[in-house]
C-alpha cells in the first residue's frame, strides 16, 4: 500500500528526494540536452508537414529575423516530462544571453543564464552547476546573431496553418539528439520547445501570456550563490 507510512516524516523526506531528482533531471535537459523529436503538448499536430528539404529561405529568414529582433520576454512556462515530472514557473529572457525560470514552489529551483554561464540551482541543498551557454539549446536563442544553419542544421520541418516547427541537430555532433522549437506564425511567436535528453526523458516547455519588448530588471540575470553565516 503507497496510502500509509509507519513513518511520515521520513515518507515525505523520501517524496521531495525523488521530486527534486525528476526536476533536476527535467531542468538539466533543458540546459544541456540534445535528444529526438517527441510530440507536442498543447499544440495543433502537424499535419500536411513539409520535409526539411522544402523549408524554403524566406522561412530561414522569417525564423532568425524574428528571433534576432528580439529584445527581451516575459511568459508564464509549464514544463511537463515524459517521466511524469511536471513544474510551472515564470520566464524572462533578454536578447542576446540572458534567460531566467523562476519555478513556483513547492520546487526549489533556479535556471540562470547570466550572458556567459548557464547555472542551475538546486535552492534546497544550495548546490550550483555551471553549463557554457553555447553548449546548451538555449544558445541558440540566446545568440547574439541567430543562425539555423551555422552550427546547427535543420533535420526536420513541418508547417500548419497555425503552427512552424523546425527541429534542430548540432553539425558537430548530429547523433545526440535534436531540439524542436515550435512558433506562431500569424503573429511570429515562439511558443514551445522539446528536448529529449540522453536517457529518453523527452521535456516539452510550453510558453503562455507572452509579452515582448518589455522592461526587465537587470538583477533577474544575475546569480549569487546563498552561504551560510558562519557567525551563527
Amino acid at each position: 500500500m503507497t496510502f500509509l507510512t509507519r513513518n511520515p516524516q521520513k515518507n515525505a523526506q523520501t517524496q521531495r528526494k525523488k521530486n527534486r531528482s525528476v526536476l533536476a533531471a527535467a531542468v538539466i535537459a533543458i540546459a544541456v540536452g540534445l535528444g529526438a523529436v517527441t510530440s507536442i503538448a498543447f499544440l495543433p499536430q502537424a499535419a500536411h508537414a513539409q520535409s526539411a528539404s522544402k523549408i524554403t529561405p524566406d522561412m530561414i529568414n522569417k525564423i532568425e529575423s524574428y528571433l534576432g529582433d528580439m529584445t527581451t520576454l516575459r511568459a508564464d512556462f509549464v514544463q511537463i516530462s515524459s517521466d511524469g515530472g511536471a513544474a510551472e514557473g515564470k520566464l524572462y529572457m533578454e536578447r542576446p544571453g540572458k534567460m531566467r525560470f523562476e519555478y513556483n514552489p513547492p520546487a526549489q529551483i533556479l535556471l540562470v543564464s547570466t550572458g556567459h554561464d548557464f547555472i542551475y540551482y538546486d535552492k534546497e541543498i544550495n548546490a550550483p552547476t555551471y553549463f557554457d551557454i553555447d553548449e546548451t539549446p538555449a544558445g541558440i536563442i540566446l545568440a547574439e546573431n541567430v543562425s539555423l544553419t551555422d552550427k546547427v542544421k535543420i533535420a526536420d520541418y513541418s508547417r500548419t496553418a497555425k503552427t512552424v516547427r523546425v527541429e534542430l541537430v548540432r553539425k558537430s555532433d548530429p547523433g545526440a539528439g535534436s531540439v524542436t522549437l515550435v512558433f506562431a506564425e500569424a503573429p511570429m511567436q515562439l511558443r514551445q520547445w522539446i528536448v529529449t535528453d540522453p536517457t529518453g526523458i523527452e521535456t516539452t516547455v510550453t510558453l503562455f501570456n507572452t509579452e515582448e519588448g518589455v522592461s526587465l530588471d537587470p538583477e533577474l540575470f544575475k546569480f549569487e550563490r546563498i552561504w551560510p553565516d558562519k557567525g551563527n
